[in-house]
């Protein structure tokens, strides 16, 4: 399945690698370098990924396994590894359990762990986290009172997940209606 962030795209093969193309300023192709590419090219390292989520500058893989990488800019800490440093290469999402879905906003990103949890890492200046504070974090950390969820999205500094009774839960930027509220 392909998809698409600011400037650049990624699909996922049938042998579970990636390959993207675009702009590379932040490494967020994840092939080591830096140059923008109008050709896809291989991500380093993933060859089990089962889906793709897309930021502005960022890219993360879920992996077969549960596991989840995540490679491009990293100043917002949206790469999850505990770092505000950019990466070239696909790092490993700090943090125990394994992740079912993902999504990416701007500078940030979501994911529901197995059993219904919801994480969120990355920029937080308008409580897109969810984790009650507006302080950026470079780690996941919990969404409040989300527990039974089974996708999560992530809109340009806003997130939602989708329960399993089938209720919508969204926070962060609100100015133009977007949590629904």
């Amino acid at each position: 399945a392909g998809v698409a962030g600011s400037y650049h795209a990624c699909v996922v093969l049938g042998n579970g690698s990636v390959q993207c193309w675009g702009l590379n300023n932040f490494g967020q192709l994840g092939n080591g370098g830096a140059a923008n590419s109008s050709i896809p090219v291989g991500v380093s390292g993933i060859n089990s990924a089962v889906s793709l989520a897309l930021g502005q500058n960022h890219t993360c893989a879920l992996l077969r396994s549960g596991a989840m990488q995540c490679w491009g800019a990293g100043n917002q800490g949206q790469l999850g590894n505990a770092s505000f440093a950019n990466s070239a290469a696909p790092v490993e999402v700090s943090g125990a359990g394994l992740w079912s879905s993902v999504a990416a906003g701007m500078g940030h990103t979501c994911a529901v762990l197995v059993g219904g949890t919801v994480q969120c890492w990355g920029g937080n200046g308008d409580g897109q986290l969810g984790n009650g504070s507006i302080a950026k974090s470079a780690f996941p950390v919990a969404v409040a009172g989300v527990n039974t969820a089974v996708a999560v999205a992530a809109g340009q500094t806003h997130s939602c997940a989708v329960l399993r009774s089938g209720v919508v839960q969204c926070w962060g930027a609100n100015t133009s209606g977007q949590l629904g509220t």
